[in-house]
C-alpha cells in the first residue's frame, strides 16, 4: 500500500474544541481553598482519581527516602589523604649529562585526618 501522507485523527467534540481555543479559558493560579475543593470534586467524580493520587504520594515519598539515603551514604565516606606518595623515584647519574629515573614503590599508609 502506498503512503499518502494522510494521518487519521480521532474526532473530538465541539465542546472540547470550544474550550481548547486560545483565550477562552485563561490560566490563573488557584485562590485559597480552590485547590482542595477541586481535588475533593475530582475524588467524587473521576473514577480512580483517589487511587492514582495515593500512588503518586507513595512514589514521591519513596523517591524522597531514596535521595535521603543516598545523601547519608555520601556524608559517611571517610576522606583520606597520603602522607607521602606511594610511588617514589630513584635517580641515577649516567655518563655525561644523562640521568636515569626508576620508579620505586614505597610503604605508605592512609590518614583519616584532613590535612590543609
Amino acid at each position: 500500500m502506498a503512503y499518502s501522507g494522510f494521518t487519521w485523527a480521532p474526532m473530538i467534540s465541539v465542546t472540547a474544541t470550544k474550550y481548547q481555543r486560545h483565550g477562552y479559558v485563561e490560566k490563573r493560579a488557584f485562590l485559597p481553598g480552590e485547590r482542595r475543593s477541586a481535588a475533593r470534586e475530582m475524588e467524587r467524580t473521576v473514577k480512580g482519581y483517589r487511587e492514582l493520587r495515593q500512588e503518586l504520594a507513595d512514589s514521591r515519598k519513596t523517591i524522597q527516602e531514596q535521595e535521603q539515603e543516598r545523601r547519608s551514604t555520601v556524608e559517611k565516606t571517610i576522606q583520606t589523604s597520603f602522607y607521602k606518595s606511594p610511588v617514589g623515584t630513584r635517580t641515577q647519574k649516567g655518563s655525561g649529562a644523562i640521568f636515569y629515573s626508576d620508579p620505586v614503590g614505597r610503604t605508605s599508609h592512609f590518614s583519616a585526618t584532613k590535612r590543609i
